[in-house]
C-alpha cells in the first residue's frame, strides 16, 4: 500500500514547481491538502536565474529566502511557511527511485511510496559534467557547476578560496551560463579566462557582429577569451584544481586555475521515464496541453519537449518554466486553456549591460545601432519576408515590450537598409 496519496503530485522542485503550485492554489479547483511536491533539493522552489546573477554579486548578494518563487514573477514569496500554511505537502531531500505510470505510484529512496491521480514532471535538467564528456577533473576541489542553490553556495565559497590561491579562474564554455558566471567571477576580483570551442561567444544566438560587441566589452573588463579551444582536461595537485589543459591554434597549453566553472550544456532529467513515456528532443514528448503519451502525466519546464514551430522542442528558460506551469495547472483544473503557445525568449544581465531576445534566430539578420560606441544595439531576423526575431541591448521596458509584440506578430519586413535605419523605431511604430 502507498504511504500516502494525492490528487496532484509535482515531481521536481525547481522554478516551474513553484509556479505550478501558485496557479493551482489561485484556481482553487484542487484542495491544497491534495497537492504534493517531491524534490531531492534541500529547499523549496526558488527563482533559479538568481544563481548566475544576484547570487554571485560581490555586494548585496541574493540569498534565500529572498528569492523563493514566485517573487520573480511579481507573486508572493512561497517559503516553507507558505506551503505549510496552505496545507500543501512539500517533501525536500526526497529522491524518487522509480515511477510506475500504470499503477500511478512513485517509489522513494526512503522506502515510502506515493500514489497520484495526476503527475506533473518538473525534473528539470542537470549540467553536463567533465565525466559526461569523458575528460578528467571531476572530484577536484575547486571544480564547480551551477544549476542549484547548493552548487551556488559552493561556488561562492570557492571564490573566496581561489582568492587565497592566486585568484585565477577558468570558465569552460562560452554560452549563456559561461558569460554570466565569467562576469560574476570578474566582479568578485578574479582573473578570468573563458575557454570555448566556437568562434564567438553565445554562438547559438549571437551573430558575429553582436558577439564582437560583447567580446570587446568583456576584454575591457579584463576577461581573457580563448576561442576555438578544445578542452583536454582539468588537472589538480593535492586534490585541488591547478590547471586546465587546452588545445588552441594547433598548440597545447595549460592555464593556471584556482577555480574552474564548467558550463558546457545541460541534459534533461528523463531517466525515470525511459521506456515508460515517449521521449523526444532530449526530453519528455508532450502535446499542446503539455500532456505526455500517458494520460494524466504532464511535463513542464526544461524537461518538456513540446510542439514549437512544427517540431518537438525543449526550452531551458524561466519564462517557459513559469508559463508551462500555469498552463498545466489550468489543464488539471479543467480550465481548457487551449494549446500551449510559447514565444521563445532569452535575456541576460551582465555588468551594466542587459539584453533581450524574442522569437526565432533564423533567416537574414539586419543589425541596427552603433556597434562601435554602444551600448544600445540591436538586430532583427527576417525570414520569408517577415520579421521573426528581435534582439536589443540596453533598451527600455517599453522597447522590450514592443519587440515581444513584433516577434509574436511576425509582420512584413521593409527592405533591409530601411529596417536598419529605422532600428528600434520600427518595432515601436509597427501597426500590428
Amino acid at each position: 500500500m502507498p504511504s500516502s496519496s494525492f490528487k496532484v503530485v509535482c515531481l521536481g522542485g525547481g522554478n516551474a514547481a513553484g509556479y505550478l503550485i501558485k496557479e493551482l492554489v489561485a484556481l482553487g479547483k484542487v484542495a491544497p491538502a491534495d497537492i504534493a511536491v517531491i524534490t531531492d533539493e534541500a529547499v523549496v522552489a526558488y527563482e533559479r536565474p538568481a544563481l548566475s546573477k544576484g547570487y554571485l554579486a560581490p555586494e548585496g548578494a541574493a540569498r534565500l529566502p529572498g528569492f523563493h518563487t514566485c517573487v520573480g514573477g511579481g507573486g508572493e514569496r512561497q517559503d516553507p511557511a507558505w506551503y505549510q500554511a496552505k496545507g500543501i505537502t512539500y517533501l525536500t531531500k526526497s529522491s524518487v527511485t522509480s515511477v510506475d505510470v500504470a499503477s500511478k505510484v512513485l517509489s522513494l529512496a526512503s522506502g515510502d511510496s506515493v500514489q497520484y491521480e495526476q503527475l506533473v514532471v518538473a525534473t528539470g535538467a542537470r549540467p553536463v559534467t567533465l565525466t559526461d564528456i569523458k575528460l578528467p577533473g571531476d572530484g577536484l576541489e575547486g571544480v564547480h557547476y551551477l544549476r542549484n542553490e547548493e552548487q551556488a553556495a559552493a561556488l561562492v565559497a570557492g571564490i573566496k578560496a581561489a582568492k587565497e590561491r592566486g585568484g585565477k579562474a577558468v570558465v569552460i564554455g562560452g554560452g549563456y551560463i559561461g558569460m554570466e558566471v565569467a562576469a560574476g567571477l570578474a566582479g568578485n576580483g578574479l582573473a578570468v579566462t573563458v575557454v570555448f570551442p566556437e568562434d564567438r561567444l553565445l554562438s547559438r544566438l549571437f551573430t558575429p557582429q553582436i558577439a564582437a560587441f560583447y567580446e570587446k566589452f568583456y576584454q575591457a573588463k579584463g576577461i581573457t577569451l580563448l576561442k576555438g579551444a578544445t578542452l583536454l582536461g582539468v588537472e589538480g595537485e593535492g586534490g585541488k584544481v591547478a590547471r586546465v589543459a587546452v588545445k588552441a591554434a594547433g598548440a597545447e597549453s595549460k592555464l593556471e586555475a584556482a577555480l574552474v566553472v564548467v558550463g558546457v550544456g545541460a541534459r534533461a532529467n528523463t531517466e525515470l521515464f525511459a521506456g515508460k513515456l515517449e521521449l523526444a528532443a532530449g526530453g519528455i514528448k508532450v502535446n499542446g496541453q503539455l500532456e505526455s503519451s500517458v494520460p494524466g502525466v504532464y511535463a513542464i519546464g526544461d524537461v518538456a519537449a513540446f510542439p514549437l514551430a512544427g517540431a518537438a522542442a525543449r526550452q531551458e528558460h524561466v519564462t517557459h518554466a513559469r508559463q508551462s506551469a500555469a498552463h498545466v495547472a489550468k489543464a488539471i483544473s479543467g480550465a481548457a486553456p487551449g494549446d500551449y503557445a510559447y514565444l521563445p525568449f532569452f535575456y541576460s544581465r551582465v555588468f551594466n549591460l542587459s539584453w533581450v531576445f524574442y522569437g526565432s534566430s533564423e533567416g537574414e539578420v539586419v543589425h541596427f545601432g552603433d556597434y562601435e560606441a554602444g551600448p544600445k544595439i540591436g538586430a532583427y531576423w527576417v525570414k520569408g519576408g517577415k520579421v521573426v526575431g528581435a534582439f536589443l541591448e540596453s533598451g527600455s521596458a517599453d522597447e522590450a515590450a514592443a519587440l515581444k509584440t513584433l516577434a509574436a506578430a511576425a509582420p512584413a519586413a521593409p527592405p533591409s537598409e530601411e529596417l536598419a535605419q529605422q532600428g528600434i523605431t520600427f518595432a515601436l511604430g509597427a501597426k500590428l
